[in-house]
This record gives C-alpha cells, sequence and structure tokens, in this order.
C-alpha cells in the first residue's frame, strides 16, 4: 500500500516535472561534464545541431548489458532518439570521478514523443541494475549499468534495490 502511494506521488511529481515542453534537449559537455555543447542522434541533425567534445551516439560501443537495457527499453515503447552513449574520458563534474559514459554503460536518450513519464514510471519499476536519472529543463534520459539509483529532475528518490 505504502509503495503503490509512493510510486504514485512520484509519478505525479515527475508528470508536473516533464509536462512543460518536447523542446530539444539541450546536454553540455565540459571535461566529462556538461557545458554549452549539444549531442543530437541523427533523428535531430536536420535541426541543425551539432555534436562536440568527442561524444558519441553510437550503440555498438556500449557494453552488452547497457545494449541489453536499451533493447528492453525499445522493445517496451519503441525506437528512442539516442543522445549520447560512449564519451572517452568522460568524468562527473564536480566530483572527478569517472563516468558510466567513459566505460560505455551508460546512455543519454530522448523517448519517443508524449512519452517520458511512462518511460521513466516503467524504469523505476524495471530497471534494478543500474541508474536512472532526469535534469531540471532537459528533456533527456540517462539510464546506466552499476548500482540502483533514481534522480529525478535533480531530486534523488530513495527507493528499495
Amino acid at each position: 500500500m505504502i509503495t503503490r502511494l509512493c510510486l504514485a506521488l512520484f509519478s505525479a511529481f515527475f508528470i508536473l516535472a516533464t509536462v512543460a515542453s518536447e523542446a530539444e534537449a539541450r546536454l553540455t559537455y565540459k571535461g566529462g561534464g556538461y557545458k554549452n555543447s549539444s549531442y543530437k542522434s541523427s533523428a535531430q541533425k536536420s535541426r541543425g545541431i551539432k555534436r562536440r567534445g568527442g561524444a558519441s551516439a553510437s550503440r555498438t560501443c556500449l557494453t552488452s548489458s547497457a545494449r541489453a537495457l536499451l533493447g528492453r527499453i525499445e522493445g517496451r515503447f519503441g525506437k528512442v532518439s539516442i543522445v549520447s552513449t560512449c564519451r572517452p574520458g568522460a568524468r562527473i563534474r564536480g566530483t572527478g570521478k569517472r563516468s558510466k559514459h567513459a566505460s560505455g554503460e551508460a546512455i543519454d536518450f530522448l523517448a519517443p514523443r508524449g512519452q517520458k513519464g511512462e518511460l521513466v514510471r516503467w524504469l523505476m519499476a524495471n530497471h534494478r541494475s543500474g541508474g536512472i536519472m532526469t535534469y531540471p529543463g532537459m528533456n533527456h534520459i540517462h539510464v546506466d549499468i552499476g548500482y540502483r539509483f533514481v534522480s529525478l529532475a535533480g531530486r534523488r528518490i530513495r527507493s528499495r534495490a
């Protein structure tokens, strides 16, 4: 009962946080963190956004676990638009720790139009072998392989593993 109530509250919060717009995700990259550049898949190239900073949207550089996760997501929701996958040497801004993107264990992607909230709720319920993140003011979703955590719009969500 409490779990359902918590999930309902988190879902309501997330829906409110993501209703804003379907504007393009603008990620910025600086030394493994993000700052002033945009990453777009070939699906967005027609919008004039260019990749910089050595980022990749390749699926082939991903580990088998990350590719399997992406396959599960696309099997359930259809094709997603990859924003960023592998970034050699990537570090997490503010910590200096090695990013999961550096080892091919992380994917940043745009959900199919109108499905972001549903997709994040599905990930929260089904992705237990890594992290799930959304960022305030950005429309992409980050998933990775590793320890379990959920951070929605910059707020860490406690969850049972």
